[in-house]
């Protein structure tokens, strides 16, 4: 029986560094797709998918399933990173979703662990709303 491969190739490194240039920013594989189409990279849908799954198990890529019904997002992790310490906003219009870090929230999560004996999971919390982007074009 024939051990799995595991390829390492130039396709593999093209997603890895399009992801880390990305930052915190998300990405479905739709978008991540459309990306190497625009650049007539020869790298398809089928392929990125194959390819993030690679990333995922590597602890590279993190793959957030939102609401359940929107696609999957995929984000590059940087060194250090953990989005269980921070809140989530989610753009109802374009989809973005942005990591939100600030002493207001931490406050409302210490109040309501302190006086109502409730610990908010900080990373599957996430604000819907419309992003400024959004607000502006509307």
């Amino acid at each position: 029986m024939s051990r799995p491969r595991k390829y390492n190739t130039a396709q593999s490194k093209a997603i890895l560094e399009y992801m880390e240039s990305l930052g915190e920013t998300h990405a479905t594989a739709a978008q991540i797709a459309a990306h190497f189409v625009e650049t007539k990279s020869s790298i398809g849908l089928t392929t990125v998918y194959r390819r993030l799954n690679e990333l995922i198990r590597s602890g590279k890529v993190r793959k957030y399933s939102v609401d359940g019904v929107s696609s999957a997002c995929y984000q590059y992790i940087t060194d250090g990173d953990n989005c269980s310490e921070h809140f989530h906003l989610k753009c109802d219009t374009c989809g973005t979703l942005v990591h939100l870090r600030c002493g207001m929230l931490d406050e409302i999560s210490g109040h309501v662990y302190e006086e109502h004996s409730f610990l908010i999971d900080k990373g599957k919390l996430i604000f819907y709303g419309k992003c400024g982007d959004c607000l502006a074009t509307a």
